[in-house]
């Protein structure tokens, strides 16, 4: 029996769910960090926010008209590029771009006229705008002095070094940023691990039930590799902290049993994204210094998500 396929959020707060794998109990870590007790938004408008809406906004205008100019899928994908950094100049010019999904939208600030080009727009000249603001947010976000400040950076840096001309298009989905309360490194390492431990079973599923002919097979037998070193590592992260790393359950729950290639495609995605989610709650509780190491980390996850064929999401480590 083939079942309908669970929405991105319904895996996620389901702790990334997998099918039982012989055992009944779950391991179940909330996309989102415990509401606790957050910050205080305040409200500012530094330079520095002045300058992403700036960017952001040049960015938009640059993609849509390389998207003018070009056809058939690179069109399409300059201009869902356009979109999303669209809605990120309007979440930044906002009163409060922490604010969540009720936040007030109404922009407080608008973005500098930029100086008319000459040149003619490229994609080239696309890609090189990006990788400049992708460097200068991974630098905000080092300064920033909040857990959700520097997510909201390191999420802006994040899609700038992942935009291309290649793979698919990236989408909005319903993913907010907000302010977030301040969490231990080793508690965020910890939910980053319980995401892999996921991710790994769910590899583990897919890879034994694919023939070894289908693509996907060697796709994702590589992953596993590659995420069992990953784990090996934070786990040495986390007993050089003195703490007992979260243990790979030999069971988790998913709310659907994918049945096909396709379908397990896209189950695989949904734990990716929970792995870059939990890249970006450890980015949160990271010391200034230490991002420019944390923030890379979730840009290479990010880029895991084109090897499935699947789009960049609007804010890289938010859900």
């Amino acid at each position: 029996m083939t079942f309908g396929l669970p929405s991105r959020r319904g895996i996620l707060i389901a702790g990334a769910g997998l099918i039982g794998i012989g055992a009944a109990g779950c391991y179940t870590v909330s996309p989102i960090i415990d509401p606790g007790t957050r910050e205080s938004p305040t409200i500012t408008i530094t330079p520095r926010r002045r300058a992403a809406l700036n960017a952001e906004s040049e960015l938009a205008a640059t993609a849509k008209r390389a998207a003018a100019v070009a056809t058939g899928s690179v069109a399409a994908l300059l201009a869902a590029v356009a979109r999303i950094h669209t809605l990120h100049a309007g979440v930044l010019a906002q009163a409060d771009p922490l604010g969540g999904q009720n936040a007030d939208s109404e922009p407080v600030i608008t973005p500098s006229p930029s100086p008319s080009s000459a040149s003619p727009p490229s994609l080239a000249q696309l890609l090189t705008d990006e990788k400049a603001a992708a460097g200068q947010y991974l630098a905000d976000a080092g300064a920033a002095e909040t857990p959700g400040e520097a997510l909201l950076w390191a999420s802006l840096s994040v899609f700038a070094s992942g935009v291309s001309g290649q793979g698919a298009p990236p989408t909005q989905g319903d993913a907010h940023p907000m302010t977030l309360p301040v969490e231990t490194l080793t508690d965020a390492r910890q939910v980053l691990l319980s995401r892999l431990n996921a991710l790994v079973a769910g590899l583990e599923w897919g890879v034994g039930r694919l023939p070894s002919s289908d693509p996907l097979h060697a796709t994702g037998a590589a992953r596993l590799d590659a995420v069992e070193i990953q784990r090996a590592r934070l786990r040495q992260d986390l007993r050089q902290a003195s703490a007992s790393p979260t243990p790979a359950l030999p069971g988790y729950q998913m709310p659907a049993t994918p049945s096909t290639p396709a379908s397990t495609r896209e189950l695989w995605v949904s734990l990716e994204l929970g792995v870059l989610a939990g890249h970006g709650r450890v980015v949160a509780a990271t010391p200034g210094p230490a991002r420019s190491t944390a923030i890379p980390a979730m840009a290479d996850q990010a880029a895991q998500l084109r090897a499935y064929g699947s789009g960049l999401p609007a804010w890289p480590g938010w859900v």
